[in-house]
């Protein structure tokens, strides 16, 4: 694989800035709707409102580090992502020779220095994406997508790898979805790549769109280390990465495919995987299709 295509291409992907928004938990269970159950109670049960009001201090101790946890993502957001993307910006000039020639070991350090990079940037991004989605439940952006063009464009990564090659079958004619374009390919780019990344011999990454009824499904394969059975639980829980002896030299923050799959069912889909320890795995998306609708075209 070549050293542009190893990089993460969702590592410098720009993502709208984190708004604060209220509590989470606060949202879910309103302080409100406790303290009435400790004003109604009969007579005769005041030690039953001991216990609710022990139970309401401790969803105020649970709000207070929701808070700190929404705090902390902010600090992220604006504290690390700027002077990140200032150091990036330096390297790749020098990396370009933009600031003279540099040495075959300094330019190797160099292009080392900016894989590094694009992995913080990339966990940067990812936080502030898993704490928007905690902190939001408004239904996520539906307008009509053609899903066999994002695929199309998510599989182009494959051309870049010179140990993999692409067998792509999307089928006849479009595959409309309602859906964000933008999130959707972040979707499978994230899957595409994370099967060239898991194939490190190469082999071939099979990608296949299927239209069923009212549901449209892509189905990922690969060629490479696999996934025992008994990793497969962890495999889309945040920071699930799962780390081996065949897989410890592989960059990754383990929150893309909890991501993924999360950002699909919002949608009312979801992203299952299936996979044997030593010959591969496929992962499927699926979700709703529409019809009557005329899908917009991929800018």
């Amino acid at each position: 694989m070549t050293q542009g295509a190893a990089r993460s291409r969702s590592a410098v992907l720009p993502v709208a800035e984190a708004e604060a928004k209220p509590e989470f938990i606060g949202e879910r269970f309103p302080a409100s709707g406790v303290r009435p159950l400790v004003e109604d109670l009969p007579a005769g049960a005041e030690a039953d409102g001991d216990e609710v009001s022990s139970l309401h201090l401790r969803l105020d101790r649970l709000m207070a580090l929701d808070k700190l946890k929404s705090d902390f993502m902010n600090l992220t957001t604006h504290e690390l992502r700027s002077p990140l993307a200032i150091v990036y910006g330096y390297l790749s000039m020098m990396e370009s020779g933009m600031l003279g020639e540099l040495s075959e070991g300094l330019h190797e350090a160099v292009g080392s220095s900016i894989q590094s990079v694009e992995l913080m940037m990339q966990l940067v991004t990812e936080l502030v994406e898993m704490a928007r989605l905690d902190e939001t439940r408004l239904d996520p952006t539906r307008e009509p997508v053609d899903l066999a063009g994002v695929v199309a464009e998510a599989s182009v990564s494959v051309d870049g790898s010179q140990r993999h090659h692409l067998n792509l079958d999307l089928g006849s004619g479009p595959a409309p979805v309602l859906g964000d374009r933008g999130q959707l390919l972040r979707v499978f780019s994230n899957i595409v790549d994370n099967a060239i990344k898991y194939s490190p011999d190469g082999g071939e990454i099979g990608i296949r769109l299927r239209r069923a009824g009212r549901q449209v499904s892509v189905d990922i394969s690969d060629q490479g280390l696999g996934i025992a059975p008994s990793d497969m639980g962890r495999l889309f829980t945040r920071f699930g990465r799962i780390v081996t002896t065949a897989t410890e030299g592989i960059g990754g923050t383990g929150l893309g495919l909890y991501l993924c799959r999360e950002l699909v069912r919002r949608l009312g889909g979801d992203v299952t995987a299936t996979s044997v320890e030593g010959q591969g795995s496929t992962f499927t998306v699926r979700l709703p299709g529409i019809t009557r609708v005329v899908a917009r075209s991929a800018t």
